[in-house]
């Protein structure tokens, strides 16, 4: 794990950075205002937060990581991690986990997941950048995700297992200022509080669009909060910084994993020992 220094920073972004999200997810189809609204509306507002100082893993969990947790405890994963950990794929992170099934492994493991203020504040490595770990243009020599050099209907075979899944091993790409290795791409990373809008923000059944708010149909969902684009993520646009996603607790995919935290006063929450126990969730 690595310090990470407390301090304050700006978290998401304003409705007119939603341009530039239109020009930068050029080659996705159906691309336009009204889309980009609706898929990063919830960002929206930029605002301040002050975050204290946290420790944070600096690789997401491996599957040798999580195959150790479940050797030594007995837990029974709520998600098929199996189907992809074979062998040569040990140093990969682990994917097919449930929330449940991170949080259990960052419990045993003396530890919680970070929040998603946390993780915003890690990924920009103590930088003034906007969109990515490394500065504000895409660069698919930096992070594993599906760029403009592949067509997005390739990645759509791959998504639907017609090609080999393409995770890398953890720290295959540069860090960032804060040693933090694939901030974004490879993996998607649940993060410990529920998705909600942003205060002042469009709400969950709503998004913005160049003549104001426009209501969505489906009811609110507030599931768990994930961050990080991943390996099949169809342009740079959805492996920035502050791109917000969520699931059920009980959802599981090929494409999410996790990484851990830890608050830095001793017994603060996540500043657990170790925990050993047989079957439990």
């Amino acid at each position: 794990m690595v310090l990470i220094p407390g301090g304050t920073f700006e978290m998401g972004i304003d409705k007119a950075d939603l341009e530039q999200l239109v020009e930068m997810g050029r080659g996705v189809p159906h691309m336009s205002e009204l889309h980009a609204y609706w898929w990063f509306g919830d960002e929206i507002p930029r605002h301040t937060v002050k975050i204290d100082s946290f420790y944070i893993d600096i690789y997401e969990v491996t599957n040798r990581q999580f195959r150790q947790f479940v050797q030594q405890t007995g837990y029974q994963a709520e998600g098929d991690w199996q189907k992809y950990a074979q062998k040569h794929r040990m140093d990969h992170p682990v994917v097919n986990v449930t929330w449940n099934d991170a949080k259990a492994y960052a419990e045993w493991a003396g530890k919680r997941l970070p929040t998603e203020e946390e993780w915003e504040y890690a990924a920009k490595g103590g930088k003034a950048v906007k969109w990515f770990p490394w500065g504000d243009s895409p660069d698919p020599a930096r992070a594993n995700y599906r760029h403009q050099g592949e067509s997005f209907w390739a990645g759509v075979v791959r998504l639907i297992g017609l090609r080999k899944m393409g995770t890398k091993p953890v720290g295959s790409y540069e860090p960032n200022g804060f040693g933090l290795y694939d901030m974004c791409g490879n993996v998607s990373e649940w993060c410990e509080n529920v998705y909600k809008p942003y205060p002042d923000g469009p709400q969950e059944d709503e998004i913005y669009t160049g003549h104001g708010l426009f209501k969505k149909s489906q009811k609110p969902m507030y599931g768990k909060a994930i961050r990080g684009g991943n390996w099949q993520s169809p342009n740079a646009v959805f492996v920035r910084i502050t791109h917000r996603n969520e699931a059920v607790s009980s959802h599981f995919s090929n494409d999410l994993g996790f990484r851990c935290a830890s608050s830095v006063s001793p017994h603060a929450f996540g500043a657990l020992p170790p925990r050993s126990f047989k079957n439990s969730k």
